[in-house]
């Protein structure tokens, strides 16, 4: 018979450009490290936490929220106050670089958020999340060796492609945010539209449509006031990105929208094949992970993705479109319980 240790608490945070999502489970495993149970008991919700689009103040004030919701939640379902949080990973944008890990660290130890506390950039637990929702049973974190060469490209508010090989080797490609890239990102799609606005209007051209759809969505009224809209601090990065809805509503009736929806498939496609080239890896030798707002909300965006890589003959061996981002952190924070064997 197999003897299960005791529950051990931890905290999952996926924090993007638009939202912040919060989960705290418990992660149950045998005296031997095998399986896996994980638990969720409460659940957190907050607007963006990615401290290089609205600031560090205002992305942990988010991040406060979420994580208070989530806590409170799995009190209620627990109805216990003495397990404490054993290991928390933070899986957020704009986190890439170590300056802003550690001041996302000392945020969390002023907190007292966790006795271990892990802080990643919001792409790096995404193979893990692709593995664990393409598997049988989602109770078991089992190692896939079709996940050991993978591709990861995020595409929402902003945009970025990840990769490994099997030699264990990574890379990126793109997350320059919306100045210097975000290639086919939602903000790059939203800000094709406007532009092409500024231009109809430079040329003395009537709005479109779909242009006209942009300007009241935005409650303007004419092209100039793009000007006071756009450029205000901070700049209005998820306003701007929600647009990129418009692009694809109209794409199938406007001419100009199609061409900014294509634009966005071949800068997906270029990202990724542009990881592929630097990893070494070919067609049909890799596995394709697929998130963020722009794919997993719009199935045409992901069958012209798959069908532009086919054409390109860089198609992956097997593709998931992630529903759950946040389960990459959770399963990075219960490999540490487990490797820990607490």
């Amino acid at each position: 018979m197999t003897n299960y240790q005791q529950p051990v608490r931890v905290l999952a945070v996926d924090g993007g450009g638009s939202k912040t999502i919060a989960w705290i489970a418990n992660v149950v495993s045998s005296n031997q490290g095998e399986p896996l149970q994980i638990d969720v008991l409460g659940r957190g919700f907050a607007g963006p936490s990615n401290p290089r689009s609205i600031g560090f103040d205002a992305a942990f004030d988010n991040l406060n929220f979420a994580v208070d919701q989530a806590i409170e939640q799995s009190l209620i379902t627990s109805q216990s106050i003495s397990n404490p949080i054993s290991v928390a990973c933070l899986s957020l944008a704009g986190v890439g670089r170590t300056e802003e890990q550690v001041q996302v660290k000392s945020w969390a130890d002023q907190r007292e958020l966790a006795n271990q506390i892990i802080v990643v950039n919001d792409v790096e637990p995404l193979r893990l999340a692709a593995m664990y929702e393409s598997c049988q049973s989602h109770l078991l974190l089992t190692v896939d060796s079709n996940w050991e060469q993978c591709v990861t490209l995020v595409v929402g508010t902003g945009s970025i492609a990840s990769g490994r090989n099997g030699e264990g080797k990574s890379t990126r490609a793109g997350g320059w945010g919306y100045l210097l890239g975000d290639q086919g990102s939602g903000f790059a799609m939203g800000l094709a539209g406007l532009q092409s606005i500024c231009e109809a209007h430079d040329l003395g051209e009537s709005l479109t449509l779909f242009q006209g759809a942009l300007l009241d969505y935005l409650r303007l009224t004419k092209p100039t006031d793009l000007v006071g809209f756009l450029y205000r601090d901070p700049i209005p990065r998820v306003e701007v990105a929600e647009l990129s809805e418009i692009v694809l509503a109209h794409a199938d009736s406007d001419n100009l929208a199609l061409k900014i929806r294509c634009q966005s498939i071949e800068a997906m496609a270029s990202l990724i094949g542009t990881t592929l080239q630097r990893l070494g890896l070919s067609n049909q030798s890799y596995s394709l992970a697929l998130s963020g707002g722009i794919l997993t909300n719009h199935s045409v965006m992901v069958d012209k993705l798959l069908s532009t890589l086919q054409q390109q003959n860089q198609a992956p061996r097997i593709w998931h479109l992630i529903q759950q981002p946040i389960h990459g952190a959770l399963l990075m924070a219960a490999q540490q319980v487990k490797w820990r064997g607490e």
